[in-house]
């Protein structure tokens, strides 16, 4: 199923709401980093509606949103998300436990978990290039 998302630029980078589910919002700084939260924040709110035994709405046309007066002057993108939940995927990482014991203090000072502070680190060295290639 795909959703339509609205950015709105802003000061310091991009809202994202969701027309079908008003209460879903998030943020990126840039343009790329708000899709990205898109994607993970429609996963994680239609995983808790599936959990609490709601039902998916029907998606939205684009079209009939972008005709809303609301909508304004904000890019539309459809964000796919499966009924369960969304595309998540598992996977192995190997470092060193005191690079990872440093990863999971900076993380819980900050409220965050470390996959959270991984998936921040990855946005931002994709966004820096840091690797120069």
């Amino acid at each position: 199923m795909q959703y339509v998302a609205l950015f709105e630029e802003e000061k310091r980078g991009f809202s994202v709401t969701f027309p079908d589910f008003p209460d879903c919002v998030t943020f990126g700084e840039d343009l790329d980093e708000a899709v990205d939260h898109a994607h993970e924040a429609l996963a994680s709110y239609v995983e808790m509606l599936v959990e609490e035994g709601a039902s998916l709405p029907e998606p939205s046309a684009k079209k009939a949103i972008l005709a809303r007066p609301e909508s304004g002057d904000r890019r539309a993108i459809n964000i796919e998300v499966a009924g369960d939940g969304g595309d998540w995927e598992e996977f192995e990482v190997a470092m060193h436990r005191h690079l990872l014991a440093r990863i999971e203090k900076y993380a819980d000072l900050h409220g965050v978990s470390p996959a959270d502070f991984l998936a921040a680190a990855a946005r931002l060295a994709l966004r820096e290039d840091v690797f120069g290639r």
